[in-house]
């Protein structure tokens, strides 16, 4: 009897019933269960029949589970600590003519994934006019660039150089648009995928496999 008693006791205290719903973490209900607070989920988490949402998604909000304490919670873009993806453009400047070998981003590789989108060279002060030497003679070549990115003691670092060894006449500037992803928010990671153009090769037509899509 007295475990009865117990058990409606703490069911009281956690959970208000109302007419309208179950209110967990208030008083006030609006819903068939209103939960205030983060939910806690150890297993697995089924919806029967959801359907397609139709209505307006203004006052809508993602849940999406904490892996570090497997807690569903209210995602928010806007006021957000992170984000499944962050762009933003590196501006280097004074760069040696030689390129940039080893630009140590401090992100973290074994939290997010780095991507470059693109690139823009220019000379000293933001000058268009940027040209490619090799270093023993003035003769100038088409700019080439290798950019990448590239992982090294768990940060992320980025490469830029000229081709074949070359160097820029001059110490240039650059803005690279990058990308971040968050490795706990993407559902499916591609491996490497490689193609034979074969025979077809010669006319530029290809068809590649398609990858894995969440």
């Amino acid at each position: 009897m007295k475990n009865i008693l117990f058990l409606a006791v703490l069911l009281t205290s956690t959970a208000i019933y109302k007419a309208q719903g179950v209110g967990i973490g208030n008083t006030n209900p609006t819903q068939t269960l209103d939960v205030t607070g983060n939910t806690k989920l150890s297993g697995n988490l089924y919806f029967e029949n959801p359907g397609t949402f139709t209505g307006s998604s203004t006052n809508s909000y993602l849940i999406v589970r904490d892996n570090s304490d497997k807690a569903l919670k209210r995602y928010v873009p806007a006021t957000s600590d992170y984000s499944a993806i962050n762009s933003t453009v590196y501006h280097i400047t004074n760069i040696t003519p030689g390129g940039i070998s080893n630009f140590d981003t401090k992100i973290p590789t074994s939290k997010y994934y780095l991507v470059i989108g693109g690139f823009i060279v220019r000379g000293v002060n933001d000058n268009s006019n940027i040209r490619i030497t090799q270093d023993t003679t003035t003769e100038n070549y088409i700019p080439q660039y290798s950019a990448r990115s590239f992982e090294l003691n768990g940060t992320w670092r980025i490469q830029f150089v000229p081709n074949n060894n070359r160097v820029f006449f001059q110490n240039p500037e650059i803005r690279l648009s990058v990308s971040v992803y968050r490795k706990d928010m993407l559902t499916t990671v591609n491996p490497t995928i490689t193609y034979d153009m074969g025979p077809t090769g010669t006319t530029g037509i290809g068809n590649a496999p398609t990858p894995v899509l969440p």
